[in-house]
């Protein structure tokens, strides 16, 4: 079972943070059935610790931008990237037509100015070039309301997870239409059950015993090192497999979009 498999490779790798791996597992699963046409951009490249296991198996991604000045140093030490760069989705430096590919995971919710930045993916796609992307939808905001029943959390929840925008599907393609760009096919995934338990890990690893947050002393502290990894990682796996079957339930709090360049 590819979820499964996906399962044991981010908790592995990311045993500190058990929500991100329930949600990026799932991620991992979509992104390994598509096929990308080079010169790809990966907008929100981040560090590449979560790409490089997103986008195996595809061929080498010819550029990655963020904003994050630490992430990129990184991103340009993990070599997965033949180049990164420091820029705004909202203002690339690009020529129009640059690349064939666009990809972008779970990226847009947190720039402000998502709808420049669409624009400029526009431009800087080939014409028939696609844009990959997911995004959480107006169903995950719902979703929320829903479990944590008082919108003055859930707005504390937004802040800490800098989630600007929650748009459907209509909106979605709406916006990209306006901008050339025509859904080819859509996928929703995550649906409330899941986010139910995304967010219950969520606020274990978000948890403030002192001064950081519970993942951060986990992760980055001598504390860590204390914590039977390979453990906690089957336990995290045990954990999630029940929710598996139903995780592409159209009923989905999450969005993956393919979009292609008329």
């Amino acid at each position: 079972m590819p979820e499964t498999n996906s399962l044991n490779i981010f908790a592995n790798r990311f045993w500190f943070a058990p929500g991100d791996v329930f949600l990026r597992s799932i991620e991992r699963v979509i992104w390994a059935k598509q096929s990308f046409k080079p010169p790809i951009l990966d907008i929100g490249c981040g560090d590449a610790g979560i790409s490089r296991i997103l986008f195996k198996g595809h061929r080498k991604i010819d550029l990655g931008i963020d904003l994050d000045k630490a992430g990129i140093k990184k991103a340009r030490q993990s070599n997965f990237y033949k180049k990164v760069m420091i820029v705004d989705a909202a203002d690339m430096p690009f020529e129009a037509g640059s690349f064939q590919t666009v990809i972008s995971n779970s990226t847009f919710e947190h720039i402000k100015n998502d709808l420049k930045s669409v624009a400029e993916t526009s431009r800087v796609l080939k014409k028939g070039g696609r844009f990959f992307f997911t995004v959480p939808s107006k169903r995950l905001k719902n979703a929320l309301e829903a479990i944590i029943k008082d919108k003055n959390k859930v707005n504390i929840l937004n802040q800490r997870l800098s989630h600007w925008h929650y748009r459907d599907l209509n909106q979605w393609t709406d916006i990209l239409q306006k901008h050339g760009l025509i859904v080819e096919t859509y996928q929703y995934y995550f649906p409330k059950p899941a986010v139910k338990i995304w967010y219950r890990l969520f606020r274990i690893a978000t948890f403030r015993p002192y001064r950081r947050e519970f993942w951060s002393y986990l992760k980055d502290s001598p504390y860590g090192r204390l914590f039977p990894k390979r453990l906690i990682a089957k336990i995290i796996v045990q954990y999630l497999r029940p929710f598996l079957p139903q995780i592409f339930d159209r009923s989905g709090c999450w969005l993956f979009i393919v979009a292609k360049k008329s």
